[in-house]
């Protein structure tokens, strides 16, 4: 996990046929006892032909929805 704005989020490969990856963001937000997972990201219609490069955009798909709505997740707990 990385940390970005308070937020830890997690970029994921999901393998596809064909030697394909597809991206899968995950976005968690964390108090004094708990991480909860508040936003799975994914892009079916995207695929990637290395592991690394669908980590790196599920990654950017996680930090995007974080400058898009961070201050309504951080209010949620």
């Amino acid at each position: 996990m990385r940390p970005y704005k308070n937020h830890p989020i997690y970029g994921i490969a999901v393998p596809k046929p064909g030697k394909l990856w597809q991206p899968r963001g995950l976005v968690f937000a964390t108090d004094q006892n708990s991480t909860i997972e508040i936003k799975r990201l994914e892009s079916a219609d995207l695929t990637f032909t290395t592991k690394k490069e669908a980590e790196e955009h599920a990654l950017n798909l996680c930090r995007a929805w974080i400058d898009e709505h961070g201050a309504e997740s951080d209010s949620t707990l």
